[in-house]
């Protein structure tokens, strides 16, 4: 079972984990080092437009399409490649 927890490592390499971790055998681990944001979330790009758009109107409003609905449309684009 896979499991993410927040560590912070030291310039010595040391790693300190934020929140508790129970294990019940000797397991391995991928580190992964994040930048440093203190505390403030950067946003640009793609992800400042895909949050400007789920906050908007249009995306409040938008049609919705039942599962049928979906399945016929990709259905129809499967079937149109032939």
């Amino acid at each position: 079972m896979l499991q993410t927890v927040e560590a912070e490592i030291d310039v010595d390499g040391s790693v300190r984990l934020l929140e508790p971790l129970r294990v019940t055998r000797k397991a391995r681990a991928i580190v992964t080092l994040l930048e440093e944001t203190n505390g403030a979330q950067k946003v640009e790009g793609n992800a400042r437009e895909v949050l400007e758009l789920l906050k908007s109107p249009e995306f409040a409003n938008r049609k919705s399409y039942s599962a049928e609905e979906i399945e016929a449309q990709i259905n129809e684009a499967r079937n149109s490649w032939e």
